[in-house]
């Protein structure tokens, strides 16, 4: 992954954050790591813990942002949630995978799509 990459990943993010904020989750947990991946944001919606996936394109020429996560990284940010629970002893009554996609444009703000309960 180029530096490049990296940073327009990051950038996303935090316009991620910046979002659920407003929306009135409470960031919980960024870029959490265990041997078999990373979540990008753990986030708390009233009683909900939710996993959310980020995703940052510059353009949509190769489709929608939110089009990159694939059966494989729903399987894998499944095992991932799991593995959070365990690791820091959360207990919630309900769990939630959302995916925020960035797109980025060459002038003026990012468009920014929230999908709930994504899988």
């Amino acid at each position: 992954m180029t530096h490049e990459t990296m940073a327009v990943g990051a950038h996303g993010e935090r316009l991620a954050v910046a979002h659920l904020v407003a929306q009135g989750m409470a960031i919980l947990d960024r870029n959490w790591r265990c041997g078999i991946g990373e979540i990008d944001i753990v986030a708390r919606d009233g009683p909900v813990v939710v996993f959310v996936e980020v995703k940052t394109r510059r353009s949509d020429a190769f489709g929608f942002p939110s089009e990159a996560v694939i059966a494989a990284k729903v399987h894998r940010l499944r095992r991932l949630a799991a593995q959070w629970l365990m690791a820091t002893g959360v207990r919630p009554g309900e769990i939630r995978f959302d995916v925020v996609s960035i797109l980025r444009r060459r002038y003026g703000p990012a468009r920014i799509h929230h999908l709930r309960d994504a899988f």
